[in-house]
């Protein structure tokens, strides 16, 4: 990924952050998760992602 690239998908995202693709879907669908949905796309907004994870410690999704 590029360092200057500020929307990933989904597959991108559980690849960075470790997670299996379902889960990163899982993840994606969650009430408040930075993304947007252009059609049936995902797009997640790439410099929210670790804001939004410290904000969510200890929750189940």
């Amino acid at each position: 990924m590029s360092k200057n690239k500020k929307i990933i998908s989904v597959r991108e995202f559980s690849e960075i952050y470790g997670f299996c693709l379902r889960y990163a879907y899982e993840l994606a669908n969650s009430e408040g998760f930075p993304m947007i949905k252009t059609g049936k796309k995902i797009n997640i907004l790439a410099d929210k992602v670790d804001q939004w994870l410290e904000e969510n410690i200890g929750k189940q999704f």
